[in-house]
């Protein structure tokens, strides 16, 4: 079970990643407010393009990140808080 994160990404973007790094997901800003994006996985089969939607505030679209991400993985994840605590 892969364990994810937020981080501080680039350009004022957060990024949730697992251990490696990798990044799975990311939100920042746009001109509606905040938009929250799911990135494509490589292993995904048949692949499903990248995803994103719009929100007003930040906690939304990461909360929508991490549902968009957990639906697309083949394991189920955890989302990890602040030191290593998990999400409830």
């Amino acid at each position: 079970m892969p364990d994810l994160r937020w981080i501080e990404g680039p350009v004022h973007c957060t990024d949730l990643v697992d251990g490696t790094g990798k990044v799975f997901g990311y939100v920042g800003p746009c001109a509606a407010g905040t938009r929250g994006y799911v990135v494509q996985s490589g292993s995904e089969w048949p692949p499903r393009p990248a995803a994103f939607t719009d929100h007003s505030a930040a906690a939304t679209a990461r909360v929508w990140v991490e549902a968009e991400v957990a639906a697309r993985a083949f394991r189920p994840v955890r989302i990890l808080r602040e030191e290593g605590t998990l999400a409830s």
